[in-house]
């Protein structure tokens, strides 16, 4: 998914986070109409916040996408495993071990180094990526705590439901055509990130939130694979180790799971 939103950089966020949305919408609401899912939920306050949350950590992101390496925006945005575990003590009251914040430390300090950290970028990016990793660590929490009472199409409908209704009106306003080869792009990630919210959400809600969502450190590996084949990002030596101190983050983290 970030590849495309990468190669859709002469776009505005809007218009993509759009295009996010109207794909969500058809998809969520065709399943849930050919499986007679109840549209609505039950819990709408919790599904509006999760709704909300996502809403604001996906801008965000984009936004870092689109003005600095993508290598930059992804090591900043994948903070979220932090935030998310600090969260689900208070909303799920999930209890960690003491060592596991370690293995988070660790598994950070392994995307550090698979992604450096360039002081060019500008202090307006670095923030929102910092507020991308912290609403998507509140989404998740949202997730984890609607597991019993929604379906996960359910839960991934309220994000276009929050999402359209302000983002439409603005996107016509300010509509800017895409290219032939953009439409694809834009199509790419609609698929992709259907897919991925699917099977997320249902990981987040069978599995418990603190241990999920330090698997979302192996995304940064995908993005140095696409970085470094589709736009010539180099892989250091260092970056090597960094990938090492991410698997061996989400191995230790995994086995601490078990033991409890």
């Amino acid at each position: 998914m970030q590849v495309f939103v990468k190669l859709l950089k002469d776009l505005p966020v809007y218009e993509i986070i759009f295009f996010r949305a109207f794909f969500a919408f058809i998809f969520c609401l065709f399943f849930m109409l050919k499986n007679k899912i109840k549209i609505w939920g039950t819990n709408k306050r919790l599904l509006f916040l999760r709704g909300f949350f996502g809403t604001i950590a996906l801008f965000c992101f984009f936004s870092t996408i689109h003005h600095m390496p993508l290598a930059n925006a992804s090591v900043i945005h994948y903070l979220s495993p932090l935030f998310t575990s600090f969260f689900s003590i208070f909303f799920l009251k999930e209890k960690l071990k003491p060592i596991q914040w370690s293995f988070f430390i660790l598994s950070f300090i392994g995307i550090f180094l698979i992604k450096g950290f360039d002081h060019r970028v500008p202090i307006l990016y670095f923030t929102l990526g910092v507020f991308s990793a912290l609403f998507a660590g509140l989404a998740y929490n949202c997730i984890g705590k609607l597991k019993n009472s929604e379906d996960p199409l359910v839960i991934i409908f309220y994000f276009p439901l929050v999402t359209l209704p302000f983002i439409t009106p603005y996107t016509i306003m300010n509509w800017v055509d895409p290219l032939p080869i953009q439409w694809l792009y834009l199509v790419g990630v609609g698929v992709c990130v259907q897919i991925a919210q699917y099977f997320m959400t249902l990981a987040y809600q069978t599995g418990k939130v603190s241990s999920l969502s330090l698997y979302n450190n192996l995304g940064p590996l995908f993005a140095v694979f696409f970085g470094l084949t589709l736009f010539k990002e180099g892989l250091l030596l260092v970056q090597f180790f960094g990938i090492f101190l991410v698997l061996l983050g989400v191995y230790l983290n995994t086995k601490a799971e078990e033991e409890n």
